[in-house]
């Protein structure tokens, strides 16, 4: 009775379940009103033809209209859609009512006939628990109506293998143990797969490993080798530079050892020559040797003397004290002999191969001098004088990056000494590292600023720089210690005139005509600086300065031709511009100027060559073009002066100026022209009039 009893209610809940499904699966009729689209975060199409209408934010939310709801609603006190109150009914009546009231009328018609709702009501009015079961669905089949969700085909389903699993359960066991059996089966076979998988991972990761492994070994291998050939090679660079070396020494030995040998035989022919013509006198000689002689003052005789006139017992000190003395003589030739002598008698003594440096430098022998400076480099490394020298000689090869780097060991060995400073800024300066070398300039002046030489060249590397108020302070340091040297204010007018300071670079271009009145160069510059101050008559008085010290500048010429041109003097202006076309004939800048003093004369036609002769210098001259044009038209050659204005045009196409020009061309040409046609007509109608009274 309790399995049949459940089996009912089952069957119950499931009809009741299907029923709500069909009724809330009917669609609703659309409206026939107009609404805003819904926003919706997907887009249909992304390339649409048709214009799409606005589209609200939050669209409103549809309410169901009442013909699809069987319920009469009316408000509650709280605002909210309750359901009218309805008289009550018996326990069956109420209980069917309740099944299928969510359901409509015409469903709850329809199911009233069914043997399963007769069944429903015997059984809930013949059996209290089943009646309460029942309204247990009712209640959720009500709530599931009214909030407007079913379950679907799927629940149904599953009810129904509820049922059976109730009805019989040895069917059910025996069906989950078989699907048991299935499952444990495919996990079983997707395990051994996945199982094969990884062995055949593993496989190919062990095989990669071992590949990996042995081009590891391959590559350590490679790089040994190549590390092995690399310490050979850096081996036998080393033995090759080496053997260069001795080679090199070898050789110089070898000259040096010749051109002793050369001077003792030509010294013994020099001898025997000389007895062999004093023959006669030989007797005498001995004569004079058995006499008596008187002794001679040490003191007074000279070094190289005393050790004896011949050389036979004579040390390497000996000749290098000989060789010293005939470098002080300046008899070079005699002393890189006795310095020779000295390095074949002992090679280890640095201070002969230093001195025979300093001798073949003055014999200019510069690579035997700089092999002379590396032996005595090599013997006494922290000889100051052997780096310093050498560095002197690397200068003069131009080789100023080793010069730099001599300069900087020499600098260690004696760092209170400042000259290899001032010299390694020297040298930057000519590399063009200009912030360089004024750091070094700054070492050398913190070990010696009392130095105007290095002030003065400071200031020269920070105008370099463009840094031209630190170069005028540079300067001004420079002309405190050393106030006498030209080139001291000649340069601090430069950078004064960089400042746009052009009294106070005059009055430093004074200075320098003071100490030097012979410098063309000050004269012009203070000429140019004159001229920008708009003092032109000053401006010539100082080209004509330097005109007087070196007249074949045509700069000097053209600059003074251009300030006589300021000052309207156009007739010395051409004389000036000529001046300077004589000294260069292709200045465009010269015809040019030329040009506009011969229009200012009114001299049209050779202003019209001097602008031909600029644009043949320069034909992309748009200042050209243009002052042609405007002469050709004063001259009314106007196709020729639009042809003009047309190039300065193309030119310059933003610059009004040929524009305006052209236009006022073109005006003219139409003038002429309507003259023209009016002259034609006037000597059309006077034949007329002529015949009319005749």
């Amino acid at each position: 009775m309790r399995v049949s009893n459940v089996a009912l209610l089952t069957l119950a809940a499931l009809a009741s379940q299907n029923l709500t499904a069909k009724t809330s699966a009917t669609p609703a009729a659309p409206s026939t009103t107009p609404q805003t689209l819904r926003a919706s975060n997907f887009v249909d199409e992304i390339n649409s033809t048709t214009p799409r209408p606005a589209e609200s934010i939050s669209a409103p939310e549809t309410i169901a209209s009442e013909q699809f709801s069987p319920r009469n609603w009316a408000k509650s006190q709280t605002g909210l859609l309750v359901a009218a109150a309805s008289p009550e009914l018996s326990v069956a009546a109420k209980t069917k009512a309740n099944i299928f009231s969510a359901s409509g009328d015409e469903v709850a018609k329809s199911l009233q006939e069914t043997w399963l709702a007769k069944l429903i009501e015997s059984g809930v009015e013949s059996t209290p628990q089943f009646r309460d079961g029942f309204d247990f669905i009712v209640a959720r089949a009500g709530v599931s109506a009214e909030s407007e969700y079913s379950f679907n085909s799927t629940t149904t389903i599953l009810n129904v293998l509820l049922i059976i699993a109730l009805l019989c359960p040895p069917v059910t066991i025996a069906f989950f143990w078989s699907i048991r059996r299935v499952v444990i089966q495919q996990l079983v076979a997707d395990t051994n797969q996945r199982l094969q998988g990884i062995g055949v991972l593993e496989s190919e990761l062990k095989n990669s490993t071992q590949l990996t492994q042995k081009l590891r070994d391959e590559l350590e291998a490679q790089i040994s080798a190549a590390k092995q050939s690399v310490d050979f090679l850096t081996r036998e660079s080393e033995l090759s530079k080496s053997s260069v070396e001795q080679i090199e020494t070898l050789k110089s030995q070898f000259m040096m050892h010749l051109q002793v040998l050369l001077t003792e035989v030509n010294e013994r022919k020099t001898q025997i020559v000389q007895e062999i013509s004093q023959g006669p006198a030989v007797v005498a000689q001995e004569a004079v040797k058995l006499a008596p002689q008187p002794q001679l003052n040490i003191s007074e005789q000279s070094p190289v003397e005393s050790v004896g006139s011949d050389g036979e017992n004579w040390i390497a000190d000996d000749y290098i004290k000989q060789g010293e003395g005939l470098y002080y003589e300046q008899n070079y030739a005699r002393a890189v002999v006795c310095f020779e002598k000295a390095i074949f008698l002992n090679d280890n003594l640095d201070q002969a191969w230093y001195w025979c440096g300093n001798v073949l430098i003055k014999l200019q022998r510069l690579a035997e001098a700089i092999a002379c400076y590396d032996q005595a480099i090599s013997r006494k490394s922290d000889r100051y004088e052997s780096w310093y020298y050498k560095a002197h000689l690397l200068v003069r090869l131009q080789r100023y990056e080793e010069a730099i780097a001599c300069y900087e060991r020499a600098s260690s060995i004696a760092p209170k000494n400042y000259a290899p400073w001032h010299n390694i800024a020297a040298l930057l300066g000519k590399l063009q590292h200009y912030e360089e070398a004024v750091a070094a300039y700054d070492r050398a002046l913190a070990i010696k600023a009392t130095d105007s030489e290095i002030w003065h060249n400071r200031g020269a590397m920070l105008g370099k720089l463009q840094q031209y108020a630190q170069a005028v302070d540079s300067y001004d340091r420079a002309i405190s210690l050393n106030p006498n040297k030209y080139e001291t204010w000649y340069n601090r007018g430069n950078m004064l005139w960089k400042l746009f300071r052009y009294a106070d670079a005059v009055v430093s271009y004074d200075r320098a005509i003071g100490i030097q009145p012979e410098k063309y160069e000050v004269w012009y510059n203070r000429g140019a600086v004159l001229g920008r101050m708009q003092r032109y008559q000053e401006a010539i008085e100082s080209y004509d300065k330097a005109i007087a010290i070196k007249s074949n500048d045509f700069e000097l010429w053209h600059n003074r031709g251009v300030a006589f041109d300021k000052l309207s003097q156009h007739s010395s202006a051409i004389a000036s511009y000529e001046q300077a076309i004589m000294i260069k004939p292709d200045c465009y800048e010269t015809w040019f100027g030329k040009g506009e003093s011969l229009a200012k004369l009114q001299q049209k036609e050779a202003a019209i060559a001097a602008y031909e002769k600029a644009i043949a210098i320069k034909p992309e001259s748009y200042d050209a073009w243009r002052h042609l044009g405007i002469v050709l038209s004063e001259v009314k050659r106007y196709e020729e002066a639009m042809v003009a204005y047309d190039r300065a045009i193309a030119i310059q196409p933003e610059n009004a100026e040929a524009r305006r020009d052209r236009g006022a061309v073109v005006s003219e040409l139409k003038q002429d022209t309507d003259k023209i046609e009016s002259g034609e007509k006037e000597t059309e109608v006077k034949p007329n009039s002529v015949v009319q009274n005749s």
